[in-house]
């Protein structure tokens, strides 16, 4: 499990409920299968006819701010505890390799980000 249940389960998350995560995860699969008119008749593509590149921004919006405060929520955890600190999910072993110097590669947030949603 990437994220954990807190997200899925009915708590005080401030963020977004259950429901408005569902909606949102629902709109991301339907998104990514639909077939985009703008990619077969490229000069048509600004027109945006079908509305899908201004839903899928819309959505993107929504994921990012939802991102932005899971890994501000796993980031707090982790300056509380500190020395004590363990991973609990997918979230906390990426901000720990994030934090790693010694990586040929270093992780970004909004790679983070994607993995998360991926």
């Amino acid at each position: 499990m990437a994220l954990g249940k807190k997200y899925t389960d009915e708590s005080e998350n401030e963020i977004t409920t259950p429901e408005e995560f569902k909606e949102m995860i629902e709109e991301l699969f339907l998104l990514n299968g639909v077939l985009n008119i703008g990619d077969f008749i490229p000069w048509l593509e600004f027109l945006d006819l079908q509305g899908y590149i201004k839903r899928m921004k819309s959505l993107m919006k929504k994921l990012d701010r939802f991102y932005e405060h899971v890994l501000g929520e796993h980031e707090a955890r982790g300056r509380l505890l500190k020395d004590n600190y363990v991973a609990k999910d997918m979230v906390d072993v990426l901000l720990q390799l994030a934090e790693d110097p010694n990586l040929e590669v270093k992780f970004e947030r909004d790679q983070i980000k994607a993995l998360i949603q991926g």
